[in-house]
């Protein structure tokens, strides 16, 4: 049997409040159930301006048009605009997905400053940052979060250590292709990590010319029979511009039989097979702009 779990990231406000609308139809129509990893904090999309020294960020932005994917509002949040606090008016829409009958989860407090300057963060701030996270979900769903998956799959032995505590089911915090266990400073953690195991619609989209629809059918053929494939999408893409590829690619893989599982679902299973432990490591990955966190 094919399966796949797809991993809703979102990241901005304008995506939580109208992405995730979007998505919950699409998914509806297609008769499939998603896992949601949700932003909470303040809304610094705009500073992201500072990886356009990063190597791979100018092509990726040629390529994808940021611009239309995230609208020029959302490009000057925390700049020319104030950051708003995502979750303190995006909270309704949030609970819209749960309310579907989809798997929510924790993705951000602040989604950029994390992405941006993880490795320059001293411990007490993500420890807050972390806090934060989990108190919001919390008070929005009325329970603790069981899952939780990192900015632009990046980690580091700090925050390996502190999401430990917080007795998570999973989490997705790197790249790869089979689930483990995080070993950091000899020691084998407790929460697995469940790795995103396919490419991503933007990283694809314009490499080497390829088309939406070359990249749909790139991926459906990356998915394969009994194993783990774990597909990440953005509420600002598929969720807004690049809805109607989403619409093909959710059609296609109902054609080809592929089942949709929730990590929730899933995490069992991989957890019944006794996954092994590995130190995770980084590297650069085709598409995007900079390093990843990678499994092994």
């Amino acid at each position: 049997m094919k399966a796949i779990s797809l991993r809703v990231d979102v990241d901005t406000l304008e995506g939580s409040l109208t992405g995730i609308p979007t998505l919950i139809r699409l998914l509806e129509k297609h008769r499939m159930r998603a896992s949601f990893y949700f932003s909470f904090g303040p809304d610094n999309s705009g500073k992201a301006i500072r990886r356009i020294f990063r190597k791979g960020f100018l092509d990726k932005m040629r390529r994808t048009n940021p611009g239309k994917l995230y609208g020029f509002k959302t490009m000057m949040y925390g700049t020319l605009l104030p950051a708003p606090i995502i979750w303190k008016r995006a909270a309704a829409e949030m609970k819209l997905a749960a309310a579907a009958g989809h798997e929510v989860g924790i993705h951000a407090w602040d989604h950029v400053q994390y992405h941006d300057l993880l490795d320059r963060k001293s411990r007490t701030w993500l420890e807050a940052w972390y806090q934060d996270a989990h108190k919001a979900y919390a008070d929005i769903f009325g329970h603790p979060a069981k899952g939780a998956v990192s900015p632009a799959w990046r980690s580091n032995d700090a925050t390996l250590e502190i999401q430990d505590r917080y007795g998570l089911d999973y989490a997705g915090d790197c790249r790869g292709f089979e689930a483990f266990y995080p070993i950091v400073n000899g020691k084998t953690l407790r929460t697995l990590q469940v790795p995103t195991t396919l490419p991503t619609l933007d990283e694809l989209l314009g490499l080497d010319g390829r088309t939406a629809d070359d990249v749909n059918r790139e991926v459906w053929n990356l998915v394969r029979e009994d194993a783990l494939n774990v597909y990440a999408l953005h509420t600002e893409v598929e969720g807004g511009a690049l809805h109607d590829t989403f619409d093909t690619f959710l059609g296609g893989l109902n054609d080809r039989g592929v089942v949709a599982r929730t990590h929730a679902e899933w995490v069992p299973e991989l957890k019944a097979a006794n996954p092994p432990a590995k130190a995770m490591g980084r590297r650069e990955i085709e598409g995007r702009a900079g390093w990843v966190s990678w499994e092994g």
